[in-house]
């Protein structure tokens, strides 16, 4: 792990985020890179568009009328960031004309990104879930990249226990098992497998073969799997993960067509706004 990119709108919740980066910083001993996007106020164009808030869709309260006054926020936002921890980081500045999640994009590609880490707003953007939607959504579905997605109000503890919520059918195929142990690994945490399917999903002999498999693979690790059962796969993650406290779910947001967008809702987007809980999405 050496890199870590941070969008920000300068909002108390890309801040959050933030501060939750730089504590993962300290743990990986790793290089920062704060990012943001922007569109210039230009006497043409007094009301840029699209804007440039990652959350919500709106101007953010600074003005961002030319790059060196945004380079020069993130500055500002690196010496209270190294004031705040007494520590001297390695972060580069970095701001970029264009849409937020294309940006994110080109400037991960760019600089080798190991690790993407945003923030979300929670259950108050009740409206903006089921219309709008978030770019830390769309950023984790589409990049290749492990994303961190930090709710607001969630801070940093140390990770000792990491819950892998996926879909067991096929597992096999994929090599999601090998990324979460990684993961299980380079924090030095427990990896729990948390599968929910429908009663007539996979039969007992699926089953065993599946749990064989990923005992296997996971036996240098300590961890654990646990089978739910239920229609509502983001309702019974929810439940189970509020009884049973995880520090990280690390999840599969797995890419679908137009159809599942309008008629479904997405389980990385129920977890993201009312999990209350760090997500960690892999590809």
């Amino acid at each position: 792990m050496e890199t870590i990119l941070v969008p920000t709108d300068f909002s108390p919740v890309a801040s959050n985020a933030i501060d939750y980066a730089m504590r993962l910083a300290v743990f990986f001993n790793t290089r920062i890179i704060l990012l943001n996007a922007y569109f210039p106020v230009t006497p043409v164009n007094p009301y840029p568009m699209p804007p440039t808030n990652f959350e919500t869709g709106y101007s953010v309260d600074i003005d961002l009328k030319q790059k060196d006054v945004i380079i020069e926020r993130l500055n500002s936002v690196k010496n209270g960031i190294c004031k705040k921890l007494e520590r001297n980081f390695d972060i580069e500045c970095v701001a970029e004309i264009g849409l937020p999640d294309e940006v994110i994009d080109a400037v991960a590609k760019e600089q080798n990104v190991d690790l993407i880490v945003m923030g979300i707003v929670g259950e108050a953007g009740r409206i903006k879930e089921h219309l709008i939607g978030s770019t830390a959504l769309k950023v984790a579905r589409n990049q290749g990249i492990p994303t961190f997605i930090i709710p607001e109000n969630v801070h940093y503890k140390r990770i000792r226990k990491i819950s892998f919520a996926c879909d067991l059918n096929k597992t096999e195929e994929t090599d999601l098992v090998y990324v979460a142990k990684f993961f299980g690994k380079v924090f030095d945490a427990e990896l729990e497998v948390v599968n929910v399917e429908k009663p007539e999903e996979l039969t007992p002999v699926e089953k065993t073969m599946t749990n064989l498999f990923m005992e296997s693979k996971l036996k240098t690790i300590k961890h654990e799997i646990t089978h739910l059962e239920g229609r509502n796969v983001a309702r019974e993650l929810e439940d189970y993960f509020r009884a049973n406290p995880t520090d990280v779910i690390l999840l599969n947001p797995k890419r679908h067509n137009v159809f599942y967008y309008l008629f479904n809702q997405s389980i990385t987007k129920e977890l993201a706004f009312h999990a209350h809980l760090p997500l960690l999405t892999i590809k």
